[in-house]
Parts: C-alpha cells; structure tokens; sequence
C-alpha cells in the first residue's frame, strides 16, 4: 500500500465527502455530511475485509483494519 492508514482513512472519508456535498447542494449540512462520509468509507472498509475473509491470498486485513480504526477517529 502506496498510503498509509491514516492517509487512506482520509482518503475515503474525504471522496465521500464531497461526493455527498455534491449531490446534496443546500440539503448538505456539515455534520450529516460528516457523518454520512464516515459511514460510507467505513462502508468500504467493511467491504474489503470481508472479501479478505473468504480469499486468504489477499491478505490485508491487519492495514484495513488500521484504515478503520482510523476512520472511527475522524
């Protein structure tokens, strides 16, 4: 990995940021956004650990469970 946890979990949590900001215009509150984000990235992380359990090659559960922690810390 190319990003660190703490840089990927800022990664996500910021794409679903804006992603959100921008499909949600004036509806788009700061903290509902904030935390929308949160949960899609956190979402995504979900997504890959668990495609992580069922096939053993790919093995990097330890780095995205980094990812989530650090996702919960934003």
């Amino acid at each position: 990995m190319n990003k660190s946890p703490k840089e990927k979990a800022k990664f996500l949590f910021t794409y679903y940021h804006n992603l959100i900001q921008d499909i949600g215009g004036d509806l788009g509150h700061e903290i509902l956004v904030s935390i929308l984000a949160k949960h899609c990235a956190l979402f995504a992380v979900l997504e890959i650990l668990e495609i992580n359990s069922v096939d053993k090659d790919f093995d990097l559960s330890h780095y995205w469970q980094e990812v989530k922690q650090e996702i919960n810390s934003l």
